[in-house]
This record gives structure tokens, C-alpha cells and sequence, in this order.
């Protein structure tokens, strides 16, 4: 049985907003261009991992802190705390313009990094879900 990586990361061609998921296109080296998805209503923390040109640190911003001109990655963790880095660094959009676009398709997911409480953190993460199912049920 293969076992499946925790952390996937993407160095993608492209990335676009489609209807239920996000659309990560990337160059393999065996099957050329191939599209990856990742499905909105999997998606628990969404925030976008940015070089800060003053300090030359690689920060996680909080959602109040995130601005469309953040150049990085985008980060997002999914219901089985898989954790996927897709590296926009060489995209026309920067991962601040995709995370403010692709926000507005997950109503339910925590946006922007929360440092009160921690994906890493069993119970933290228990939490989290618990969170994310109770603000579906309400908005039903």
C-alpha cells in the first residue's frame, strides 16, 4: 500500500478558480502538463506564506494583514491535515490576489493564519473542524 505525503507541494504552471476546487497545473516530467485539484469543501486553513522585503522573514500573515501585492506561496490544509504549499512566486498573480479571490469560495474554511490556535495540535485541529461543521450547520 503507497503511503500518502502530508505535505504536497506545487511549483504550478497555473492556478485557476474553478466552480468546486482549486485547479493546480503543473509540468511532469513523464506526463507533461497535468491539473491537481483541490476541492474547496475539503479546505480547513487557507493562508498565503509571503517574504516580508523589510526583514527578509518569511511570515504568515493573519487575514486582517494580507494585501493582494503578497508575493510567496499559498498554503492550505485540508480535512486529513494534509498540508499543500503551491509556490506562486512565478505567477502573474500573487498569492495574496489568489488567496483574496479564492476566499470568497470558502466560506467555512479559516482564512489567514491563526495563531491562537495551532492545525499541528490534535485537539487544536479537532476544534477546528468542530468550528467549521457547526458554521455549516447554521448557515444551512
Amino acid at each position: 500500500m503507497e503511503k500518502r505525503s502530508r505535505n504536497l507541494v506545487f511549483k504550478p504552471e497555473k492556478v485557476r478558480l474553478g466552480q468546486k476546487e482549486l485547479l493546480v497545473w503543473e509540468r511532469d516530467p513523464e506526463k507533461g502538463l497535468i491539473c491537481r485539484t483541490i476541492p474547496y469543501n475539503t479546505m480547513v486553513l487557507v493562508y498565503p506564506e509571503v517574504h516580508d522585503e523589510k526583514t527578509g522573514e518569511i511570515i504568515t500573515p493573519e487575514i486582517q494583514d494580507i494585501t493582494k501585492d503578497m508575493k510567496g506561496s499559498l498554503i492550505i490544509w485540508d480535512l486529513e491535515r494534509k498540508m499543500f504549499r503551491i509556490d506562486l512566486s512565478d505567477q502573474k498573480e500573487s498569492a495574496g490576489t489568489v488567496f483574496i479571490r479564492l476566499a470568497r469560495h470558502i466560506p467555512f474554511a479559516f482564512l489567514g493564519y491563526t495563531p491562537w490556535i495551532q492545525i499541528q495540535n490534535d485537539q487544536d485541529f479537532r476544534q477546528m473542524l468542530k468550528m467549521i461543521a457547526l458554521n455549516k450547520e447554521l448557515n444551512r
